[in-house]
């Protein structure tokens, strides 16, 4: 009986989302401006230790934290990709798929 009744707002909630339109894609203004909102929050990224070494000279040389080169880099990034003048597609690594974990019964 709860299952009947759970099942219903289930299916009423599936039936409510569908309906609703997508979102339109969010234009970034022109000028960029929407890169300086908010604070500033620490996100993990994954790097090989090539690049970790990479980025550590190019801060070294600058004499700057590493983090602010590659914030720089970045912000570099996003303005090149929303101008065009930088293509991603072909540069993006796919992860490989997760090695099975051995299960003990």
């Amino acid at each position: 009986m709860a299952k009947e009744r759970l099942g219903g707002i289930l299916t009423a909630g599936k039936v409510a989302r569908q309906e609703q339109p997508a979102p339109a894609p969010r234009i970034p203004p022109a000028d960029n401006s929407d890169l300086d909102k908010g604070n500033i929050k620490p996100t993990g990224i994954g790097l090989r230790e090539g690049e970790i070494a990479a980025l550590s000279a190019i801060a070294d040389r600058l004499g700057v934290a590493r983090n602010a080169i590659m914030r720089a880099l970045i912000r570099w990034a996003i303005k090149e990709y929303r101008a065009g003048r930088l293509d991603l597609a072909d540069n993006i690594e796919q992860p490989p798929p997760p090695k099975k974990k051995l299960r003990m019964p």
